[in-house]
């Protein structure tokens, strides 16, 4: 959900790369899947982790960042190698440390060592979500592709929010993590479908071409991180944030599932708007929608206020992501920006944990709230900004 497609349609951007067929599109899904689990399902993960372990809030935080910064690294790294690598390779090493990563995760409890287990895991998931995305991108309709996905992630990480209570009630925390690690295993079969990919590939960072608005580049990246930055602090903790409200394992269940929905309800929305009536508008709607919803997760939650903020913050995160790609898209024809935004973003979703653990020593999460507000007002800021930049001459 909060992952944009950023490195698609490299792939399919020159003539003659190899098309995806149906069961190319089926591997490419399932890698994508698997390597965004952590991302999809923050809020349940952290909750699993901290059965196991008890950790505390910051804990947990820092070890979200772990892992997802992790991802960052190698989603980055991933967009030099497509040119560079056998696919198929590269997706069953990434399969492969996302296995290892989640047994370690199984057996240890420690925070160092659950903090190195995750590290493994999340390299393996950048990995993966790098290289799916780019055979996304070569299908026949990237668009739809990309929908199945988004939809198909969306649809099932709603359902296990949803099944939350009961799975922490009959499963152990650690089957949880082998089971992960199983499903990775499973996706390593469809990897005789999935593109080889580099012998076509086009290297678009060996050689010049296509011009690049250096000024819009930086606004644009800026406030996509700054966004990020603070929606993944937010709802990172949003089941933490029931549990100190005292809210019953359902209503925290019933919130996460009914936002995570309501995501791509943002997405899709965003993508029938009018092109008149611009994006500074839509952002500024996206960035007060966004706001509220955080202010609502202040003090004590009520059940139906916890329910409207989950679903006013994942609506208005991923209303914004498809106007932040467009404007990165513009900063350079050759999609360098926005292939480094998928980048920038993962980084932003992981530090955001990270800093607000920063904040919660006092046990309140109001730090938090009103810092991520800020943030989130300074991105629109931002981005409104860097859109003016792009229209006057350089």
């Amino acid at each position: 959900m909060e992952l944009n497609t950023a490195i698609a349609g490299m792939a399919a951007a020159e003539e003659g790369t190899e098309r995806l067929d149906r069961g190319g599109l089926i591997s490419a899904i399932l890698v994508g899947l698997i390597g965004a689990i952590v991302i999809f399902i923050t809020p349940g993960f952290l909750a699993v982790v901290a059965q196991k372990t008890g950790f505390d809030n910051d804990q947990l935080g820092y070890l979200a960042a772990w892992d997802i910064n992790a991802m960052g690294v190698t989603i980055g790294l991933s967009t030099f190698a497509l040119a560079k690598v056998r696919w198929r390779l590269a997706v069953g090493l990434g399969l492969a440390l996302i296995v290892l990563g989640n047994l370690l995760t199984a057996a240890v409890i420690s925070f160092p060592a659950m903090a190195a287990a995750r590290v493994v895991s999340g390299a393996g998931e950048g990995i993966a979500i790098g290289f799916a995305f780019a055979a996304l991108g070569r299908a026949k309709n990237p668009d739809r592709a990309f929908a199945i996905y988004l939809v198909t992630g969306a649809l099932l990480s709603s359902g296990f929010l949803y099944m939350l209570p009961l799975i922490m009630d009959v499963v152990a925390p650690s089957t949880f993590f082998i089971a992960i690690a199983g499903f990775a295993g499973l996706v390593m079969l469809s990897l005789r479908a999935f593109p080889d990919g580099s012998k076509d590939e086009p290297d678009i960072f060996a050689a010049g071409g296509g011009k690049l608005d250096l000024r819009a580049a930086s606004g644009a990246l800026l406030g996509v991180f700054l966004l990020f930055f603070a929606m993944g602090a937010v709802w990172s903790y949003s089941e933490r944030i029931g549990q100190l409200s005292q809210l019953t394992d359902g209503a925290i269940a019933n919130g996460l599932s009914i936002g995570t929905m309501a995501g791509v309800v943002g997405a899709g929305l965003a993508g029938v708007l009018p092109r008149r009536w611009g994006r500074s508008w839509p952002l500024v709607f996206s960035g007060a929608i966004g706001t509220v919803s955080f202010l609502m997760f202040r003090d004590h939650v009520t059940p139906t206020a916890f329910v409207l903020a989950c679903t006013m913050m994942m609506f208005s995160w991923n209303f914004a992501q498809p106007l932040l790609s467009g404007i990165c898209s513009e900063a350079c024809q050759r999609g360098r920006v926005v292939c480094a935004m998928g980048s920038i973003q993962t980084f932003g979703t992981g530090l955001g944990p990270a800093a607000a653990a920063a904040t919660l020593v006092t046990g309140s999460f109001t730090v938090m709230i009103y810092a991520a507000s800020l943030i989130l007002a300074l991105s629109i800021v931002v981005t409104i900004v860097t859109m003016r930049w792009s229209r006057q001459p350089a």
